[in-house]
């Protein structure tokens, strides 16, 4: 499964893949907090990241 990741901040984006919504959650977690020096909540991270379905 891929996800699409935009930040709110600085306009960075990003795409990743995993079959875990758990591991997509701790890495976008990890970008928030080491580029940009921040926490992202729950509500942001769901509108934030956006699954995209291949074909």
């Amino acid at each position: 499964m891929a996800y699409q990741f935009e930040c709110s901040e600085d306009g960075c984006a990003f795409l990743l893949r995993s079959s875990s919504d758990e591991e997509v959650e701790r890495l976008v977690r990890a970008h928030v907090r080491l580029v940009h020096g921040g926490r992202i909540d729950s509500a942001d991270l769901e509108r934030e990241t956006e699954r995209i379905e291949r074909p």
